[in-house]
């Protein structure tokens, strides 16, 4: 398998974003990186896992409604996201949002599952370890891909 010169370039950037979230984020990395609340985790119409929400302080789009590129790694306990593109803070999530709706409506259990925030045309992903599975076979497709347009192309590295 040889990839055209543009999917040759987006591997590469696929492979420096893995390799950055498999040594984690630093401090400056952090420090640095827009912040995404009200988040979700979904399935684009293309197959890809994204995350949705609110950012502010992005470099391209300042604060505004957001899908990310592809996912690659996500740590919602240490506050951070790591896409293709860039990292990214992690303020509350919209689960949070739903709970505390729930809460406020007389503090009815019964009604907390019964809030869905979805995005038209995406498939959340709510399961945590759902998540986890989809971005280790996506990691291991990438990586995939990567050694056979190596092996084609003669750098085998």
């Amino acid at each position: 398998m040889k990839l055209s010169p543009s999917d040759r370039a987006w591997f590469d950037k696929v492979l420096r974003a893995i390799a950055a979230a498999e040594a984690g984020p630093s401090d400056a990395d952090l420090a640095h990186a827009p912040v995404l609340s009200d988040w979700k985790a979904a399935i684009s119409p293309g197959g890809h896992v994204i995350l949705w929400g609110e950012v502010a302080d992005h470099p391209l789009l300042g604060t505004s409604s957001i899908t990310t590129s592809q996912l690659i790694a996500i740590n919602p306990e240490a506050g951070w996201a790591r896409t293709a593109s860039r990292w990214y803070r992690l303020g509350r999530s919209i689960d949070v949002i739903a709970a505390e709706l729930a809460e406020s409506m007389n503090g009815k259990e019964a009604l907390a599952g019964s809030i869905n925030f979805t995005l038209p045309g995406f498939m959340n992903v709510d399961d945590p370890a759902l998540l986890a599975q989809l971005l280790a076979q996506y990691i291991m497709r990438v990586r995939e891909i990567d050694a056979a347009d190596r092996a084609a192309s003669g750098r085998e590295e």
